[in-house]
């Protein structure tokens, strides 16, 4: 079973070794300034890791792989900060993580009520409570350059904009066709 998952979920996630995505990416002009790539590239301080933590993850929202929920590193805050912390900054500045930071447990949740295929399944990953802290610090990062980097017409990617706009927007093009 677990051969037949792995394989089914890594045919789907695999790159297609005949797509070259320079050919389209070489269509778009550059939407990061040298301004923006400053303020993407500024260092995290520690306050940010803890802001992440003790604000912008759940403390029981899901158990990471290694057993240790959010809430044991909210309670622990004092003892872990500089730790935490380190792995975070290190991660930024040399752009490696230890192997065992990012070690996910792969979880599989139905779709429908009697599943019988792989695809019947919806795959959700259990990160580590540090990896989860790096991917905010890095969307905290990211959140305010958004706006001048996405395109009007990818409108789901705009907060306060729904992706059910382009279907409206494609009937109303056909409508007038």
């Amino acid at each position: 079973m677990e051969g037949l998952v792995s394989s089914c979920f890594n045919n789907l996630y695999t790159k297609d070794p005949n797509v070259e995505p320079q050919v389209l990416t070489s269509l778009f002009e550059c939407g990061i300034s040298e301004e923006m790539n400053m303020s993407l590239c500024k260092p995290f301080a520690e306050k940010d890791v803890a802001d992440v933590l003790q604000f912008q993850i759940g403390p029981l929202k899901a158990l990471s792989p290694d057993g240790f929920p959010v809430h044991f590193f909210h309670r622990e805050w004092g003892t872990l900060r500089e730790d935490v912390s380190k792995v975070v900054h290190a991660f930024f500045v040399d752009g490696h993580m230890q192997k065992s930071v990012n070690d996910t447990a792969i979880e599989l949740i139905p779709k429908v009520k009697f599943s019988e295929k792989v695809r019947d399944y919806r795959l959700i990953s259990l990160c580590i409570v540090v990896y989860k802290v790096v991917s905010k610090c890095l969307v905290n990062h990211l959140r305010p350059l958004l706006d001048n980097s996405i395109s009007e017409n990818q409108s789901a990617l705009i907060p306060n904009c729904l992706i059910t706009e382009n279907a409206l927007i494609a009937f109303e093009c056909i409508h007038a066709i």
